[in-house]
């Protein structure tokens, strides 16, 4: 069972993926597009290949903490450390097995601590979270792990790298109200422990990079807000009517679907620098907008090959989309790095890109 799976099963679906199928499947033969410029050929870089099952246990990252450190889960929903040694032999220990889908749900680290979110249902089937914290050593290896808090409110997890993230001496991540009236709460808890802080916002929210909250669900469509968690300042995102918006910290994504595709724009949030990066049926690797504050990932599923994936990478600087992989498997990002499988079974690889060696 693969990450966006577990989520489904969590109950988090409220505010991840519309964006991610946006449009219809549905769609006629397509035509062969003009061959864009290669990330390759335009970028002195090279991907980092790691093995897609290791030690007999196959894996999908989560996280990529360095070239050699990533943090993945398995169909379990386990939490996984794998690294890799000089030789690009990788090896793989369990850092969490939270004992039921979807498990691990969300991933933090710093050079000096770990954090994550697992959910799994209880004796009556309702899904409850823990939040769990381990050090890293002086080789970034976990250590042992303790339980941070049970107080996490029915968590919400997107896909986004701001799902659960370290800030302010605290960590933080969203939950949904109970109560009739759609609240988000913002919860918080300092790094050592402690009691949690709890503060609502009416209406449906998605995590951005710290401070900021974004606007989700369908009070995205015309236009979108973000606010800031430590202030309550706010800025009003202004967009077409049938416009959906989604935003992240600096970046905001428009979507405006139509029969044939649908055409995704970027624009900044206070309307500055709109540019359109896809038409047709590509969609965004991730839910986050702007990686870098430079690149938004794209994907686009073909019809012919065995459906494979091709995998483009518009560069908001330059205004041009770079081919990273004609022919894909399953794709994902974190905050900074990209990733795509080739292969299946014993055969699968993930490669990783950093978008920062590109900027």
């Amino acid at each position: 069972m693969d990450t966006a799976q577990r989520l489904t099963l969590a109950g988090t679906a409220v505010l991840a993926v519309a964006w991610l199928v946006w449009p219809s499947p549905d769609r006629p033969e397509a035509v062969a597009p003009v061959a864009a410029p290669t990330v390759w050929e335009t970028w002195d870089a090279e991907p980092v290949d790691w093995p897609g099952t290791v030690d007999g246990r196959a894996w999908t990252p989560l996280k990529i903490l360095d070239d050699d450190q990533a943090l993945g889960a398995d169909e379990s929903g386990s939490l996984l450390y794998v690294s890799l040694d000089e030789d690009g032999d990788a090896a793989v220990s369990v850092v969490a097995e939270p004992g039921g889908v979807p498990g691990v749900v969300a991933v933090a680290a710093t050079d000096e601590r770990l954090a994550w979110l697992s959910s799994v249902p209880d004796e009556r089937g309702r899904v409850v979270s823990e939040l769990w914290t381990a050090p890293r050593g002086a080789d970034g290896a976990p250590g042992e792990a303790s339980l941070l808090t049970a107080d996490t409110g029915d968590v919400i997890a997107s896909g986004s790298a701001y799902d659960l993230q370290f800030a302010a001496e605290g960590l933080h991540w969203l939950s949904t109200a109970r109560g009739e009236a759609m609240v988000t709460e913002h919860r918080s808890v300092p790094v050592a422990g402690g009691e949690v802080a709890v503060t609502g916002h009416l209406g449906a929210w998605q995590a951005a990079a710290w401070p900021w909250l974004a606007s989700a669900g369908s009070d995205s469509l015309g236009g979108a807000q973000l606010v800031r968690t430590d202030t309550g300042a706010g800025v009003k995102v202004f967009s077409g009517s049938e416009e959906l918006t989604l935003c992240s910290a600096t970046w905001c994504r428009l979507i405006v679907n139509a029969e044939d595709g649908a055409r995704v724009d970027l624009v900044r949030p206070d309307g500055t620098g709109r540019v359109t990066v896809a038409e047709g049926f590509a969609s965004a690797v991730s839910p986050d907008v702007g990686l870098v504050d430079r690149f938004e990932p794209l994907a686009e599923r073909g019809t012919s090959a065995g459906d494979s994936t091709e995998v483009t990478l518009f560069d908001l600087q330059a205004g041009e989309a770079y081919l990273v992989a004609s022919s894909a498997g399953r794709t994902g990002a974190d905050a900074r790095r990209l990733w795509w499988s080739t292969g299946t079974a014993e055969l699968l690889v993930w490669h990783v890109l950093d978008l920062t060696d590109l900027a």
